[in-house]
């Protein structure tokens, strides 16, 4: 109950109506070997952010993308994908297993999730909207799509990048392997406020001093059990989290995923990124113990 208490305190400062929120990223069917059990179900980051908006704050996010019919039987409520049928013939896919570290990740399909293509609903809901996540699973995104989607955008919209995707590479066999982010100087200032995390990026707080030391591109790098560090013109302020027992978590998968969410969203609410991170922890910790789906 506490959780839920503390998530919904930023609620207070909003006195319209709740934000037009849209997502743009990539989304995928996930086969996933956790802690606690086995299973296939919806996955991505732009589907956890959006099940967690949804659920934890009534919002129907809309979610641009790519899909092909598989994906249907497995999408959450709430959830508005954009274009409205699918695309493709088949879903980006994963594979995770996270009994061992680092977790083994396997990719398959990607060659049917490329940029989605803006057309008038799209278009449409990115003008209207309030808060844009870009959230990536493959490094397929190039700077021109992205200055596309966002010329859309009201001057004012909070823009959130997640940039796990431009963090990972698809070898031959489609095992994921780290990537450096080498279109960063040219993305990153499209952006108030990013968020990755260190397991995804050997170098993530040296990079995060120096990207934020060249733009007014706010960084939150997370630090799993340890916490997470604000980075903001060039300085950091570490934000601690309290650790689970290894006993006590149940799904580790899209943990990150919902920190993001909720991060976004209180900072988008209070405008104090302290706050929003200790929100971020919160629903993490949630998502670890299977508090919340």
């Amino acid at each position: 109950m506490r959780v839920v208490q503390i998530l919904y305190t930023a609620s207070i400062y909003m006195d319209t109506e709740l934000p037009c929120v849209v997502v743009i990223g990539h989304v995928c069917i996930d086969r996933n070997s956790t802690e606690s059990n086995s299973y296939a179900n919806w996955g991505s980051s732009a589907l956890y952010i959006a099940q967690y908006l949804h659920q934890q704050y009534g919002i129907r996010p809309y979610v641009v993308t790519e899909y092909g019919a598989d994906l249907l039987q497995y999408l959450p409520e709430g959830i508005q994908l954009l274009p409205k049928v699918p695309t493709q013939p088949k879903t980006l896919r994963y594979e995770n297993d996270t009994r061992v570290i680092p977790r083994i990740w396997r990719c398959f399909n990607a060659e049917f999730s490329p940029e989605p293509v803006l057309d008038s609903d799209a278009i449409e809901v990115l003008q209207k909207a309030d808060i844009v996540f870009v959230a990536t699973l493959l490094p397929n995104y190039s700077p021109d799509f992205l200055k596309q989607v966002l010329q859309y955008t009201k001057s004012d919209a909070l823009r959130v990048l997640c940039p796990q995707g431009s963090l990972r590479q698809i070898d031959a066999k489609g095992l994921v392997h780290p990537r450096v982010f080498v279109e960063a100087p040219e993305i990153l200032p499209l952006f108030a406020l990013a968020i990755y995390s260190e397991e995804d990026i050997a170098t993530a707080m040296h990079d995060a001093i120096v990207w934020t030391s060249r733009s007014t591109t706010k960084i939150i790098v997370t630090q799993g059990e340890t916490g997470a560090t604000i980075c903001e013109r060039g300085q950091k302020l570490y934000i601690p989290t309290t650790p689970l027992e290894p006993d006590q978590i149940i799904d580790s998968v899209g943990c990150g995923d919902v920190f993001q969410a909720a991060a976004a969203y209180e900072y988008f609410c209070t405008q104090n990124l302290s706050y929003a991170v200790r929100a971020g922890h919160s629903a993490a910790s949630a998502k670890l113990t299977a508090t919340m789906n």
